[in-house]
């Protein structure tokens, strides 16, 4: 396991944990309540997962193209592009820029796998 996978493990965890902390000192009835931390949970886990796959989808997108125009990429073009994919999903506005980064760590370890996708 990668240390972004355990990256974003840690981040929906905290954010669970303080939205869980929140709700619990609301005036809610339990199952109110449970029901609330369950949807909460649930809609982080998606959603950071959700941008991460977009990152990719674009990363391999742009790869390809490359490899298409007949250009070679290596490590420093890649994370050139990783760079480029990045702020894309930054001006998206619904991702930090904590997460952002770490989408684009997670993206760099993605590296052998998406450069022999394209070969």
């Amino acid at each position: 396991m990668s240390s972004s996978d355990d990256f974003f493990k840690g981040l929906i965890f905290g954010t669970v944990v303080g939205v869980t902390a929140g709700i619990l000192l609301a005036p809610k009835s339990g199952a109110e309540t449970r029901a609330d931390i369950k949807r909460f949970a649930e809609e982080t886990g998606d959603k950071a997962e959700k941008y991460y796959r977009k990152a990719k989808r674009q990363l391999a997108k742009k790869v390809a193209d490359l490899k298409e125009a007949g250009q070679n990429i290596d490590w420093d073009g890649y994370k050139k592009l990783v760079e480029k994919v990045v702020n894309e999903v930054k001006k998206d506005g619904e991702v930090t820029s904590e997460v952002a980064k770490e989408i684009g760590v997670k993206l760099n370890d993605d590296w052998k796998e998406i450069k022999e996708a394209v070969v």
